[in-house]
């Protein structure tokens, strides 16, 4: 029951900006592979959309909830700091899952691939909880405007200092390495192999590696009062 209420109230925050949220995820999305249409252009949007976007939406609204006592009534009420954890992570599974299958659909009109939806559902599940959880840790770990202002750093950082427009193979060895320690860079190359009917084991272990830190370090700052 309680889980429901928190999904009830996160819905509610959602409604406030469905048209700005409509634009970015799915129109922006969609008008940049048509106009741009390439396996990389898509590659990279898909990996921004489902990766980028939740990780710092969730540590944006974490971190406004935090500030404005709004986790602390949470909590107190009885609803504990997992259950938080979770219900995001649902709002934004229901949310994101469908509008990636019909980016998908009608990117076809415009990009050849042969994708296994299968292997697809598998990393985007996989990316999103990690997205969702890697936010959450720094939503709670920094206040409403240190997230602010180091949403811009890690966006540009996640999006253009990692392959995320370009396979890993053709970055030269001395980009090749430090982009290993960028989540998108695991995301984007398991995405092009389901987009090639594969599935690479290896760069989503990656994508499950930063997920494990990810708890780890949630069970750290969930701690904190």
């Amino acid at each position: 029951m309680k889980f429901l209420t928190l999904v009830e109230i996160y819905l509610r925050q959602v409604r406030f900006y469905i048209l700005t949220t409509l634009f970015y995820l799915l129109f922006f999305p969609i008008a940049l592979i048509l106009n741009l249409p390439s396996q990389n252009t898509l590659v990279g949007t898909l990996t921004l959309y489902i990766f980028l976007d939740g990780f710092l939406s969730i540590s944006q609204q974490i971190s406004f909830m935090k500030t404005e006592q709004q986790l602390t009534l949470l909590y107190v009420s009885g609803s504990p700091k997992w259950l938080t954890a979770l219900s995001l992570a649902f709002i934004t599974l229901i949310i994101s899952i469908p509008l990636v299958v019909l980016i998908m659909v009608i990117s076809r009109t415009a990009v050849l691939f042969s994708l296994n939806w299968v292997y697809l559902m598998a990393t985007l599940v996989l990316s999103l909880i990690t997205s969702i959880v890697l936010g959450m840790d720094l939503g709670l770990a920094l206040g409403q405007r240190q997230v602010n202002q180091l949403s811009q750093v890690l966006g540009l950082g996640l999006s253009f200092f990692a392959p995320t427009f370009v396979p890993y193979s053709v970055l030269p060895i001395y980009l090749q390495l430090p982009s290993l320690a960028e989540p998108t860079t695991y995301v984007a190359q398991a995405l092009r192999y389901d987009l090639e009917g594969s599935f690479s084991w290896e760069w989503n272990a990656g994508v499950m590696i930063f997920l494990v830190i990810g708890i780890l370090i949630y069970l750290r700052v969930s701690r904190r009062p």
